[in-house]
């Protein structure tokens, strides 16, 4: 089927177009996990999300439009899709999709080691790969009917509230068994370059970086709890990140700003202090450095429907 030209175009994602859906809408207020059982009808307009969606196609077809490009799914099409980034459906044809939805905050607490895990990093992968580019985009892979099978049976329990599944372990473990099944998927597929595990120096400052993005880091500090002297750390974690620890340390904080500034209503000072910049002026020149503009023109901009461009390509750099 032949799609008209300027169907990916830019004023069907302009700021006022995106829906943004919540996580209190479609989780249940004690649940880790939300199950999602949709019939698409011709269009699902561009939408975005403050939680990872897990979906599977169980029947029927449809185009799927996302910053991949226009792609066909049909049974069996998984796709991951992190808090913030928007997709659509179009030209559906009795498309039912199985959404499993789980909050952001998931991924901070059980499932904060499968950013490193070797098979589920496909998926969640932060880490710099071709072109420093962090790993923040829809991943799409196509199971054979034994693999959709599985992975839906892995996810079906959660949904009928069967007995394993209706404390918060017992939906993470479900959860976890579905996207193991995308991950040998993807792998399987060759569609992932994977990282080499990073040095161990590097993996440690990465590591008590991210646990306290607050802390008045200087290399000098981190150097001594990695046991390595501070010049061979720099260079270790620019060649394995693509920028010096320091560097890093801003765009994380920078990053962690956005999500406080779009999601709180905490005054843009508190936000800064919160991330490590106490000093007003300071956060907000460091984070127009980054960004190119200032907090607050970033949650005005954010908060009238649509993270400019330039942000959004920040994120995934």
């Amino acid at each position: 089927m032949a799609l008209a030209q300027g169907f990916l175009g830019d004023e069907a994602r302009g700021p006022n177009s995106a829906v943004h859906r919540l996580a209190t809408v479609y989780i249940p207020p004690n649940a880790a996990v939300g199950i999602f059982d949709a019939l698409h009808f011709t269009t699902t307009p561009w939408h975005l999300h403050d939680f990872y969606e897990l979906a599977i196609v169980k029947s029927g077809t449809a185009y799927h439009v996302s910053d991949r490009g226009i792609e066909q799914v049909e049974r069996g099409t998984v796709i991951f899709v992190p808090p913030g980034v928007g997709h659509e459906y179009r030209l559906c044809e009795d498309i039912r999709v199985y959404n499993c939805l789980f909050r952001a905050d998931l991924a901070d607490s059980e499932l904060l080691w499968a950013f490193r895990d070797e098979q589920l990093r496909v998926l969640f992968d932060p880490l710099p790969r071709s072109r420093n580019q962090r790993g923040a985009g829809i991943v799409k892979v196509q199971l054979d009917e034994a693999e959709t099978q599985a992975f839906l049976a892995a996810l079906e329990p959660i949904d009928q509230g069967a007995p394993d599944a209706r404390s918060r372990a017992g939906q993470v473990g479900h959860l976890l068994l579905a996207l193991d099944v995308a991950a040998t998927a993807v792998r399987a597929a060759g569609d992932v370059q994977v990282t080499k595990p990073l040095p161990a120096s590097v993996a440690a400052a990465l590591a008590v970086i991210e646990d306290d993005v607050a802390f008045p880091w200087t290399l000098g500090e981190l150097s001594r709890l990695t046991y390595v002297g501070p010049a061979h750390l720099a260079r270790s974690f620019a060649r394995s990140l693509g920028r010096p620890p320091m560097h890093y340390l801003a765009q994380l904080r920078a990053e962690r700003a956005c999500v406080m500034l779009a999601r709180t209503d905490d005054s843009v000072a508190s936000i800064g202090a919160a991330v490590g910049w106490p000093d007003p002026a300071y956060f907000s020149r460091r984070f127009r450095a980054i960004f190119g503009m200032s907090p607050r023109e970033y949650r005005h901009r954010q908060r009238a429907g649509g993270v400019p461009a330039r942000i959004d390509r920040a994120l995934r750099a």
